[in-house]
């Protein structure tokens, strides 16, 4: 059913988007192998949060080091295999049957520390976890970690299906780098973001508790510009060589087995993410094709009209020269002319492309008068403007207005149906796909890490019509 899905929108990119983004010079969709990957966790936090502890429990194996100092300095992708095997970050970023090309960007020093780890562990079957290195209170350029890390984890968490922060009580998010990555990183991805306040186990009174809590609250509510805030799970990993907390741990359990049945959601969340990626991508491909369009054919409008005030002008003194037998003028006429062709393609046109690319703004406004007065819309339609009209105009002026056409009109409808009727209707399917099939794991299930499956793991039933199927679900190996 998620590769019937899948299939859906991969074609969409294709026959639709695809070749209006190359005419525009639009940003470039997905790739395929950005598009095929499994889905993806992303878990960041402080360091000596508890982010590797989670990881080992619910795969229940020691695939991360931990300890109280940084034990890790890099990204790991953790990925199913049948053998465990792990690779280096040239070899993850080089294959292309792996989504992680675009990581070359951020420089040798980046891939140096990324590394790919493969276990056998059954809830890797559908889900890539990426852990990340924890976060610390010197983010200095001088003392910095060698790369680009916000913009790292900005890349990650556009391609994360579900993205988990981890606090613990000694650093309620007060790191530098912590409330860096909030401001530039996790802007605009907060339907993504789950907070975990960790290692609650720690407290051994319900003041010391309210006290984190609170400084995690108010830390957070300078980060994160909404009226409120999202939910916190306040839970633990059980360690059997730590005393046990005088609080009641029912609550803190219960909210560690709501992440667990979270993480098991992750592929519904991921074809959901999909539909809203395609659909930002085909409504802000649509305002960046529709404003570089109508420029570039006011541009040709105001060299039709030079060039036609130009033929007259020429045309009518050559007439009368002939006219009156003054021949003698037609060489000054011709000299005039060239001139006159000269003026206008090295100094009218070129201002009045400067000018057309000044008011961009104003071409927007012009253009969608309408839908701005649909309230609902107007502050969306804004937004995505502002987020890609710089880039608009670097393209505008370093190809030129001239070598772009007015969008055609058939391509506009096309993408008006994408974005209002068929992917609504993809999500709708979605919808009734994911409540009338078998329930997603939840979180009412008990708390029990995932091991490494002994024999067949068990899969849920596909239902196709009539017909009911217990075929095991093939996952794509990459080694």
């Amino acid at each position: 059913m998620m590769e019937m899905f899948a299939n859906r929108i991969r074609g969409y990119y294709e026959d639709i988007l695809d070749p209006l983004a190359k005419e525009f010079l639009f940003r470039r969709p997905p790739t395929v192998g950005e598009l095929r990957r499994p889905p993806q966790v992303l878990l960041l936090g402080n360091h000596s949060s508890g982010k590797s502890t989670f990881v080992n429990h619910i795969l229940g194996d020691a695939v991360q080091s931990t300890g109280v100092a940084p034990t890790d300095d890099g990204f790991t992708i953790i990925t199913y295999g049948a053998t465990a095997t792990e690779r280096d970050g040239a070899a993850v970023v080089s294959n292309p049957d792996l989504p992680y090309e675009g990581l070359r960007h951020f420089g040798d020093q980046l891939v140096s520390h990324v590394r790919l780890k493969l276990r056998p562990a059954e809830l890797l079957q559908t889900v890539t976890l990426i852990d990340s290195p924890g976060m610390i209170d010197e983010a200095k350029a001088e003392h910095g970690r060698g790369f680009d890390f916000p913009g790292v984890v900005r890349w990650f968490a556009e391609r994360a299906d579900l993205v988990m922060i981890f606090f613990d009580p000694d650093k309620p998010g007060t790191t530098g780098e912590t409330l860096q990555v909030f401001r530039e990183s996790l802007a605009g991805i907060d339907h993504k973001m789950l907070i975990v306040l960790n290692k609650v186990d720690q407290f051994q009174s319900l003041h010391d508790f309210a006290r984190a809590y609170g400084a995690l609250c108010w830390n957070l509510g300078k980060v994160i510009p909404r009226k409120d805030l999202p939910m916190i799970y306040n839970t633990f990993v059980p360690l059997a060589d730590k005393p046990k907390s005088r609080l009641p741990m029912e609550d803190f359990e219960k909210a560690r087995n709501d992440l667990i049945g979270e993480l098991r959601r992750v592929p519904t969340r991921r074809m959901d993410n999909q539909i809203t990626q395609i659909q930002a991508y085909a409504e802000r491909l649509r305002l960046h094709a529709m404003v570089i369009g109508e420029a570039a054919n006011r541009l040709r409008s105001v060299r039709a009209r030079w060039a036609g005030f130009a033929i007259l002008l020429f045309g009518g003194l050559s007439a009368a020269a002939v006219g009156t037998g003054m021949l003698v003028a037609l060489p000054g006429i011709a000299v005039a002319a060239v001139l006159a062709v000269v003026f206008i393609g090295y100094l009218i046109l070129p201002r009045a492309r400067k000018r057309l690319i000044a008011r961009f703004d104003q071409i927007f406004e012009t253009l969608h008068d309408r839908e701005l007065l649909l309230r609902d819309r107007a502050e969306d339609l804004r937004m995505m403007w502002e987020e890609i009209s710089s880039r608009t105009r670097e393209i505008a002026e370093k190809r030129g207005l001239q070598s772009f056409e007015k969008m055609r009109w058939h391509d506009r409808e096309q993408l008006e149906e994408l974005t209002d009727k068929l992917l609504p209707q993809l999500r709708s399917e979605l919808y009734h796909a994911m409540r009338d099939g078998d329930a997603p794991a939840t979180a009412s299930e008990p708390d029990r890490p995932a091991t490494p499956p002994t024999s067949e793991p068990r899969h849920p039933v596909l239902v196709e019509g009539d017909r009911v199927s217990n075929q095991k679900p093939k996952r794509k190996t990459f080694f």
